[in-house]
């Protein structure tokens, strides 16, 4: 989770700056500066972890290969990898400490939030529309995570912009099934994603299946209000600006409303944040009539 930003009305940048420069401006609302505990006694099944010394590193390298950097920001960095035992496409995701950790127990010490939420959607069975937590380490200043790398794959934004900007309907509702399966398993597991929008889904470039990722700024679902937020400012709901504060439910659907918006117009209903309070957007004119 990135630190905090000063507020600012501007949501985003213009397209043609390409707003998504790096993985910082995915958490400009969030606070972090502590990084908190949360005490989750309920969730009492044992997680499996790895330990590694920054200056001993044999353990993630006997097990893993490491190739290209995928992405870099104020978050960490990812890089492809592959598994040494049977070649799977993996992601190597290298996360700064600092964050969100969470008491569980079979665990001896606090474990980063996402890892823990993680660990939350694959038991007691994963959906093939979220990435799975194949394996994590801890290091001395960070935190590695091996994840699952689907093949050949783009994200849900670069994809769009390979179809001319934006999908047509037809494929943009086959996208959005398979997201609000993904949804719904997450809040099934008590897990709250909190930073759904087209960079954090994966598309198979063949098959069309969409995978979530990044779950950087996710928390435990709960049903009272958060009073903190972790995320992108175009996709958070008007009451954050408006009092401070949100639901998990009613949050997320706005994000799927956002998210939904820009695939089908090309580019995002809210430029500024009194234009997202009072809702003001038009549609194109090549999006079908509401009738």
């Amino acid at each position: 989770m990135a630190t905090k930003r000063p507020h600012s009305d501007t949501l985003d940048e213009s397209p043609s700056k390409k707003r998504r420069k790096s993985q910082e401006a995915q958490t400009s609302e969030a606070q972090t500066a502590e990084a908190p505990r949360r005490d989750t006694q309920e969730l009492g099944f044992k997680m499996p972890r790895k330990v590694y010394l920054s200056n001993v590193v044999e353990p993630l390298e006997e097990l893993y290969l490491k190739g290209k950097l995928l992405g870099q920001g104020g978050f960490g960095a990812v890089y492809a990898g592959s598994r040494k035992s049977d070649g799977l496409p993996v992601a190597i995701k290298y996360a700064r400490k600092g964050g969100m950790q969470i008491e569980m127990l079979g665990v001896d010490e606090p474990v980063p939030m996402e890892v823990a939420i993680m660990t939350l959607v694959s038991l007691p069975a994963p959906c093939k529309n979220i990435i799975k937590l194949i394996d994590w380490f801890i290091g001395v200043n960070d935190y590695i995570l091996i994840l699952e790398r689907p093949d050949p794959c783009l994200d849900l934004h670069e994809f769009c912009k390979s179809k001319g900007g934006f999908l047509t309907e037809e494929v943009a509702k086959h996208v959005l099934l398979q997201v609000l399966r993904a949804l719904r398993h997450c809040q099934d597991s008590n897990v709250l994603h909190r930073d759904l929008k087209p960079e954090n889904l994966l598309v198979n470039t063949e098959t069309l299946e969409v995978t979530l990722i990044d779950f950087g700024c996710g928390d435990v679902w709960m049903d009272d209000a958060y009073r903190e937020f972790a995320g992108t400012n175009a996709y958070a709901p008007p009451e954050w600006f408006r009092k401070r504060k949100y639901r998990a439910g009613p949050a997320t659907v706005w994000s799927v409303g956002v998210t939904l918006f820009e695939l089908v117009c090309g580019y995002l209903p809210f430029r500024r944040k009194r234009a997202l309070v009072y809702g003001h957007y038009k549609f194109p004119p090549w999006v079908s009539p509401k009738d």
